[in-house]
């Protein structure tokens, strides 16, 4: 299966402290190809380093440079694409602290990303995806593990 990773489902599946870190590293184990964005790996290594976890965020690294992730590296119109996603829902989004917001960057780039290859299967912890329409034909975006 090709699967998108979210930051969210990536720090997920390396934090042994997530309460459903076995399904979602089960969710990677079992993927055939999972795509990753320059912004979700900018985000991981931030979260992880930000936290303490400077190992995780090594070990992160050297999973992408081993070439774990199969890599999607936005053109001009993929970002022109992310932008309109972004306008297009703005204020329809709950952010963190409960205020009505948008896709941030990367979970725009990650809708693009599923288009390009042509994929529904996201691994995320973020719930805004359930109010994106995709931009292919399926007609909702799955979230793993939550949706299996």
């Amino acid at each position: 299966m090709r699967v998108v990773a979210d930051s969210g489902g990536i720090i997920a599946a390396l934090n042994q402290a997530e309460p459903h870190h076995e399904a979602f590293r089960e969710v990677f184990e079992e993927s055939v190809e999972v795509i990753v964005t320059p912004q979700v790996i900018t985000e991981v290594h931030h979260v992880l380093s930000s936290y303490g976890l400077a190992h995780a965020a090594a070990t992160f690294l050297e999973s992408v440079e081993d070439g774990f992730y199969e890599l999607f590296n936005p053109a001009a119109e993929d970002y022109r694409t992310a932008r309109g996603l972004i306008a297009q829902y703005q204020g329809q989004v709950r952010r963190k602290r409960r205020k009505p917001g948008s896709l941030d960057l990367a979970d725009a780039v990650n809708v693009v990303a599923a288009a390009r290859f042509s994929t529904n299967l996201l691994v995320a912890t973020d719930q805004d995806y359930r109010l994106v329409r995709p931009l292919t034909r399926h007609p909702a975006f799955v979230l793993a593990p939550q949706d299996w």
